[in-house]
């Protein structure tokens, strides 16, 4: 079927997250690639899913009184040196609603040494035992990163000054996206050096909904707990996967921006990453 068709038809049916592995990666960035061109879908929302080694949990930190920005980039740089990518969640939005949804699988199974972040103590998997070996029936092979890599450069997301990208919390989502944009290279030692990564690859409208909040008379906490207080609810999925929490990221955003920035959607507090630059 034509990419076109296959977009417009798509856009009928209620969001839906479009899963994508080896077997289909290639399609799906030349669907991103032929929604990208149209120049509608100008708005980007990120999220990451990902395992960090156990070891590295006990990186030691100041008191957050006198951690500086520089410090916080570079433990977060330490920790995901050897941190593993497993899902990656693109929402794409355009001026008249409609949202495109990928998530993209890089690992089926948790590694013996690494843990997820957002549950240090009490592992929730990412899959269900009865879904991985659903995946693993279904051949389905995780992604693997160096093409994504080579399809993320040619695909249009990057170096794109008409992109708008929305993160929430997104300290963790961006470092993990810059290694992937440059193949997993070592991150720079400092947080300017980093800062001109992230000026290269994505520009300079960021938009991080959990620093942006902070702005706002009564929304606080995390992405759940803000989504409620605007009484978002979770179209698609389920919580800690990818796909379904960067569409929920984009809903937050825009009723949070119609709400208490209707004039310019929060853009005076872009370019500030909650995680980084602010806590």
């Amino acid at each position: 079927m034509e990419i076109r068709q296959q977009i417009r038809e798509w856009l009928y049916l209620r969001p839906r997250v479009r899963s994508v592995w080896a077997l289909n990666l290639v399609h799906e960035f030349r669907l991103i690639m032929e929604a990208l061109e149209g120049g509608n879908y100008n708005r980007v929302t990120l999220d990451t899913e990902f395992m960090l080694d156990i070891d590295m949990q006990d990186v030691p930190e100041r008191h957050p009184r006198f951690v500086t920005p520089e410090d916080r980039y570079h433990t977060i740089r330490m920790k995901t040196d050897n941190g593993i990518i497993r899902q990656l969640g693109l929402t794409l939005s355009a001026d008249d609603g409609s949202v495109l949804v990928w998530e993209f699988n890089f690992t089926l199974r948790r590694h013996n040494n690494f843990i997820p972040l957002y549950s240090p103590f009490n592992f929730s998997p990412l899959y269900t035992p009865a879904e991985t070996e659903e995946f693993l029936g279904m051949q389905l092979e995780p992604i693997d990163s160096n093409l994504f890599s080579r399809l993320l450069l040619s695909s249009g997301l990057l170096h794109n000054n008409r992109i708008t990208w929305i993160l929430f919390h997104g300290a963790y989502d961006i470092v993990f996206f810059i290694k992937l944009a440059t193949f997993w290279g070592p991150l720079p030692h400092s947080l300017l050096e980093f800062k001109s990564l992230i000026m290269t690859y994505l520009g300079e409208c960021i938009l991080d909904v959990k620093y942006i909040i902070s702005f706002t008379p009564n929304l606080y906490g995390g992405l759940e707990e803000v989504a409620a207080a605007l009484s978002i609810e979770r179209v698609v999925g389920r919580a800690h996967r990818a796909g379904s929490d960067s569409l929920l990221t984009w809903y937050t955003y825009r009723r949070m921006a119609d709400i208490y920035f209707p004039l310019d959607g929060g853009m005076r507090h872009a370019g500030v990453i909650y995680g980084i630059d602010h806590i």
